[in-house]
């Protein structure tokens, strides 16, 4: 074997033994690491959220695990609908994944939130959310008609009443992932979507924002049962 052949076999090996560490590393990237950040946006007010909402969140999930109140608020305090986009738009970088405390119908003054959460899903973000329900002076509605309803791969969380129904009132449909029953303790209904969220926070690390949303359409396609629970999930 002349010189120049030998010194081609080694580029080639040199060349292929980089590509395959290169590989390795890049898989264990993929999977996150450190603390788990959830972005967090609702209708609740900032005492309400430091009273009512973080707390919960913390007994549920890890201590690596951290909510962040990223709601938009006006000088008065209230909500501000109309700077959620915004918010939305300019997301911390140490965000993990976000949950939408609520959901609301689609309509002229809120699709362009509707095109946005779908190209932050589109380049790896992952959106939970609450089915929700409509306005008190609102009928009832399919989820196909709602903003998380219209956001590719959502994973969708409704909560079960009496007789493990959903409840009249509340956004339905095929998009939900699936509906849990409230907790049994003084924490009470309207949480069921936020322990999920926190039990996704506590796993996080095991996968990749794909990744988990692959594991729960599996999941959902190979049950019979008609809700999994938690269980079931994690």
């Amino acid at each position: 074997m002349t010189l120049n052949k030998l010194n081609l076999m080694k580029t080639l090996t040199g060349s292929l033994l980089g590509i395959m560490c290169w590989g390795a590393a890049f898989a264990h990237a993929s999977v996150p690491s450190g603390k788990t950040t959830v972005v967090y946006f609702g209708t609740q007010n900032k005492d309400d959220f430091e009273k009512k909402i973080k707390p919960v969140f913390d007994s549920q999930s890890c201590k690596n695990c951290e909510l962040v109140n990223y709601t938009p608020y006006t000088k008065e305090g209230t909500v501000d609908m109309p700077g959620l986009r915004e918010r939305v738009e300019s997301l911390p970088d140490t965000t993990s994944f976000v949950f939408f405390d609520f959901n609301m119908k689609v309509n002229d003054q809120n699709k362009d939130l509707v095109e946005l959460l779908n190209k932050k899903a589109q380049k790896g973000l992952v959106i939970v959310g609450s089915a929700g329900a409509p306005k008190a002076n609102e009928a009832s509605s399919s989820l196909s008609r709602t903003v998380l309803g219209q956001v590719q791969n959502a994973l969708i969380i409704g909560e079960l009443g009496e007789r493990d129904r959903l409840a009249p009132s509340a956004f339905y449909g095929p998009e939900m992932l699936t509906a849990l029953r409230p907790p049994k303790d003084k924490i009470g209904q309207g949480y069921s979507p936020l322990i999920f969220a926190a039990n996704l926070a506590e796993h996080w690390s095991k996968h990749n924002s794909q990744e988990w949303t692959e594991h729960f359409k599996n999941k959902k396609s190979k049950s019979r049962k008609l809700w999994l629970d938690l269980n079931d999930m994690f």
